[in-house]
């Protein structure tokens, strides 16, 4: 089942200090804050490839920004291989439910990462602990490369 960044909200200490929100397990990570850097770094790996990187952008100014690797029918993020029908209706039930009216743009990401930073008020990768590359790239490693060929 979907676990949606939502339940890994990072705390205001997390939010304001890189080393405390350095020291969350990856899950969390990667769901809540660094998001778009496991989606780079699936990206980098599989450059030029079918991958779609995938920015959920909120409409209004309302919380809930997230970055996955879209393929067809699938999703990956911080859960690994989701349905991405599964991603999103999870993910806009879990918002919906806390910032009524909530909805969002589907906006396939095709610039660099620091340009998409820069853009959309996401923590550059130098201004995290630690450059989040390797940790990225280990987390990934844990998931196999493709999607299950059937939901």
């Amino acid at each position: 089942m979907y676990k949606p960044g939502y339940l890994f909200a990072r705390t205001p200490e997390e939010s304001k200090d890189p080393f405390l929100f350095w020291q969350r397990e990856d899950q969390p990570f990667f769901a809540a804050g660094a998001c778009h850097i496991l989606a780079e770094m699936f990206r980098q790996l599989h450059r030029g490839e079918d991958f779609d990187m995938v920015f959920i952008r909120p409409k209004n100014g309302k919380p809930g920004t997230h970055v996955y690797i879209s393929y067809g029918k699938w999703a990956f993020d911080h859960n690994g291989w989701t349905l991405e029908e599964e991603l999103v209706s999870t993910t806009r039930k879990a918002y919906g439910g806390h910032h009524p009216g909530w909805d969002f743009d589907r906006v396939i990401v095709k610039e660099d990462i620091e340009t998409f930073c820069r853009n959309n008020k996401h923590r550059q990768p130098w201004q995290f602990a630690y450059l989040p590359w390797e940790r990225a790239y280990n987390y990934i490693k844990q998931f196999p490369a493709l999607p299950p060929s059937k939901p």
